[in-house]
């Protein structure tokens, strides 16, 4: 039903406005109306930024595309940020449209994204629908939490890691 791959290059405008349009939809009531209106405000340097980390050696994005061709969906994982992690792999974003929620197509971005690796995600703590979602996948809140800024509402993330998944061999 979806198509997973990495994002070329001449998409890069096109997955940023996907994954805005995702956080309109996730985040309605949670951030302001204002922030989650201009978030296209700044696509065309978001995307100048991701083509220059691609061709500095990072993996692009993933994006899933339905049989139309439009971009439902966008994950990319990589090394952990930040200082001291603990474990080596980060899912550093996930977001489908909310007509995609449910197909099982949040989970296989992620699986593609990072595997089976034990791996950390940041989460915002207002959000229970990803909480949820993470859980589902093996991730548990390991006490570590972030303040974010007044942008955010004053809301705070907080870490779910997960150990290393069994792969199931068919």
């Amino acid at each position: 039903m979806f198509m997973i791959r990495p994002v070329a290059d001449d998409e890069f405008e096109a997955a940023l406005r996907m994954k805005n349009a995702a956080w309109r939809e996730a985040y309605a009531g949670q951030l302001s109306g204002e922030v989650l209106a201009g978030l296209d405000q700044r696509v065309d340097e978001q995307a100048s930024w991701w083509r220059e980390e691609v061709e500095r050696g990072i993996a692009p994005p993933l994006v899933a595309v339905d049989p139309a061709g439009r971009i439902v969906g966008i994950a990319a994982g990589g090394p952990a940020r930040g200082d001291y992690p603990p474990v080596g792999t980060e899912l550093h974003m996930v977001y489908v449209l909310a007509e995609a929620y449910g197909t099982g197509l949040a989970r296989a971005l992620v699986e593609r994204s990072i595997g089976h690796a034990a791996a950390l995600v940041w989460v915002l703590e207002t959000n229970p629908r990803a909480v949820a979602f993470y859980r589902k996948l093996g991730f548990e809140p390991d006490g570590a939490r972030e303040p974010l800024s007044e942008r955010w509402n004053n809301c705070a993330e907080i870490r779910m890691v997960r150990g290393p998944q069994p792969q199931i061999v068919s």
